[in-house]
């Protein structure tokens, strides 16, 4: 049996999206061969390629005798023969094969103009930087010609997505159908990549739809292969959220089914359906039938395989300069994850009914360090990217000290809630074995509603968690949210003072505001009244899950859509930081009422004591001795340790039974046969913890 597992357009460009990765892994253990197909990176290096803008511009030209063009598009008509030189080593450069035109790029002596490149910013990069300057340079010399083409041949063209604006909201079918009956340039060539999915003759076809934006891509894809006699199959993130409830005859001329949560379970038990076996116990979705969950086998995937995806075809942009919000877009990120679920799972805004929130699973450490090494050999990249909904503190540990054991040397970033596990000594342990940056929810930074919200966090512990990274050199970013139900104004004003006290600090690299989405499978929509909404009948749709609501006790949230974003774009780029937060409003508006000082009030508490179960972990190389005692070695340098023949054995002894390699040496073990006094112990211990030692 053969499946093909494919990525439709159009996702983010610098690393395969991980959906259908984590599948082919799963098939290939169950011995089921498989290919894996991105149409997103292809379809995007064949629309910017010599020929690919040839075609285009020939079709521009030709709209162009029957209606009026903007001035930009005009402009890229007349320079078309720089653009068709210039496309190619613009590619090459973006997917590192080619890094020699960079200079030439930046000397603004290269490129063709566009509105874009015109308004660059090129003072963030410094004086060092001529690679990062030309990636950010040829990124918008794309997003130009994008721009173009969405204004002629295609509308609903982007960099990372396709036709996005037909599964936004509550979705309507017949906008759907209506685009699919059409065929632009760019569809011609997404049916021609379908055909390319029939030549290996399939027995299935799986398309993962991980974002609205993806949705028309997979549509017009899996109705072209179930006309050539292709079985088709669809899931992933819309799917599992937006069409649980679907109810639209036109869809099934698409797919054949769609399967929801883990799609491991739901995909082996479909083939071995077409096999003969048993039918589906698992949440699957025909034209003619709904089988229910009846059981959740114990297991996940914890690590992608990438198999025959091009790795080396993906575009390093740089569409953001600063330095987590780029991670998205910039790195060939491998993923792995050390969790299925969320270890909390109580979030009110959050889809905590459904199945990937709500079934919350380990992975085995040591199985998943495997992987990673695997993954280094298979692909060459030590860059991986945890994708759990909330890394757990203690699996992060756990994998921290397995690295280092290992003396495995790989970069990792992921997303965690900021709790008070997360101490300057855990943060150390995590950075010294390769975390370079954490994402995690502040949300609406005010103590009432984090309660209300139940985050399970207050505004104080997350500032000293984020304080923590930083001074470990972890990169911190923060997602943000304003109107939450019963929000008011003058919370809304405290909650951007406490961010703006926030980056003053130092502690947030980045944030990202977003307004409170209302969603079907949220703690909110079940208990509207408990927080205080109304929900006016839901229309009928193709999709539904932003759900319209009304805030019966909350502030005018639309006053903060454009100074919330302006304010923490300047905060970002260390500027404005001591300005009040209502100068940033057109209207009067109240000022804040929080202290001026209580996050540097929050971050000057002592550090939380090492407790007696906890482990000591020596990250310090090397102890050598000397005429005048002990030195230890550290990244940072050395420190002298003088003392009595005792105190030194002792010292030296717990440092080496404290390597990540050694067994687990407790703090109450280790202090309890210290051969000096208190004072001394407590003077020794203060040079090993500023060398690396740690409790965690």
């Amino acid at each position: 049996m053969l499946v093909n597992l494919v990525l439709p357009p159009l996702s983010q460009l610098n690393t395969p999206y991980p959906s259908i990765s984590y599948l082919a892994r799963h098939l290939r253990s169950q011995g089921i061969n498989c290919h894996q197909r991105d149409v997103g990176i292809e379809l995007f290096l064949q629309i910017f390629s010599h020929s690919g803008l040839t075609t285009i511009f020939d079709a521009i030209e030709a709209l162009a005798d029957q209606q009026e063009l903007p001035e930009p598009v005009w402009r890229t008509l007349a320079m078309r023969e720089s653009h068709q030189a210039w496309i190619e080593p613009v590619i090459a450069f973006l997917q590192g094969s080619d890094r020699t035109v960079a200079s030439q790029i930046v000397s603004g002596q290269g490129l063709p103009m566009g509105p874009r490149l015109e308004r660059a910013n090129l003072s963030r990069f410094g004086a060092f930087s001529t690679d990062d300057l030309a990636r950010h340079l040829a990124t918008l010399y794309l997003e130009d010609l994008v721009d173009v083409i969405r204004e002629t041949v295609d509308p609903g063209l982007g960099l990372a997505q396709y036709q996005h604006h037909l599964a936004l909201g509550p979705v309507q079918w017949k906008p759907i159908q209506d685009r699919l009956d059409q065929t632009t340039l760019i569809d011609s060539w997404l049916d021609q990549f379908a055909d390319l999915l029939t030549h290996n003759s399939p027995d299935l076809v799986g398309i993962s739809i991980p974002f609205p934006g993806m949705l028309y891509g997979a549509l017009r894809l899996g109705r072209r292969l179930r006309r050539a006699g292709i079985p088709v199959l669809m899931g992933g993130g819309y799917v599992n959220t937006e069409l649980r409830n679907v109810d639209e005859p036109g869809l099934w001329q698409c797919t054949d089914g769609l399967i929801y949560d883990d799609g491991e379970g739901p995909l082996m038990a479909w083939l071995n359906h077409m096999r003969g076996g048993p039918d589906h116990r698992y949440r699957t979705r025909t034209a003619t039938q709904d089988f229910d969950t009846t059981r959740k086998d114990k297991g996940f995937t914890s690590a992608a395989w990438y198999g025959d995806l091009p790795l080396d075809q993906y575009l390093q942009i740089v569409d953001a300069t600063n330095p987590t919000h780029r991670l998205w877009s910039d790195g060939r990120w491998n993923k792995i994850t050390l969790a299925h679920g969320c270890y909390w799972k109580r979030c009110a805004f959050c889809d905590i009914h459904l199945d990937y929130i709500d079934r919350f699973e380990s992975a085995g450490i040591p199985n998943l360090v495997d992987q990673i090494e695997e993954l280094v050999d298979d692909t060459g990249i030590r860059g991986f990217h945890m994708v759990d909904e909330a890394a757990p503190p203690r699996l992060m540990r756990d994998l921290a000290l397995e690295l280092l054991a290992r003396n495995i040397r790989v970069s990792w970033w992921g997303n965690i809630r900021f709790e008070r596990s997360f101490t300057p000594d855990l943060c150390r342990l995590l950075s010294a074995a390769g975390l370079m940056a954490v994402t995690g929810g502040l949300e609406v930074a005010s103590d009432r509603l984090l309660k209300r919200m139940e985050k399970g966090i207050t505004v104080e512990q997350a500032a000293r968690a984020a304080h923590a990274f930083q001074q470990a050199d972890v990169l911190v970013h923060a997602y943000l949210m304003y109107g939450f139900p019963s929000e008011t104004t003058q919370e809304s004003m405290d909650a951007m003072e406490i961010v703006r006290q926030m980056f003053a600090a130092g502690i947030l690299d980045s944030g990202y505001w977003h307004r409170f989405v209302l969603t079907r499978h949220s703690g909110v929509f079940a208990h509207p009244q408990k927080y205080g909404i109304r929900i006016a009948p839901i229309p009928q749709a193709f999709a539904t899950n932003d759900i319209p609501h009304v805030d019966l006790k909350g502030g005018h949230h639309d006053a903060f859509d454009q100074p919330l974003v302006m304010a923490l774009q300047s905060w970002m780029n260390g500027n404005d930081l001591e300005r009040s937060v209502e100068s940033w409003f057109p209207t009067d508006m109240p000022p804040t009422q929080e202290p001026p000082n209580r996050i540097r009030e929050a971050l000057e508490s002592v550090s939380p004591a090492w407790r007696p179960t906890q482990r000591l972990v020596w990250l310090g190389g090397q102890v050598f001795e000397s005429d005048r005692g002990l030195v230890v070695h550290h990244n940072q340098g050395e420190a002298l340790i003088e003392s009595r023949a005792e105190i030194l054995d002792w010292t030296a002894e717990v440092l080496d039974a404290a390597i990540p390699a050694a067994p687990k040496l407790q703090v109450q073990d280790a202090l309890s046969v210290f051969p000096g006094s208190e004072s001394e112990r407590d003077n020794l211990l203060a040079i090993l913890r500023q060398s690396g030692l740690v409790a965690v």
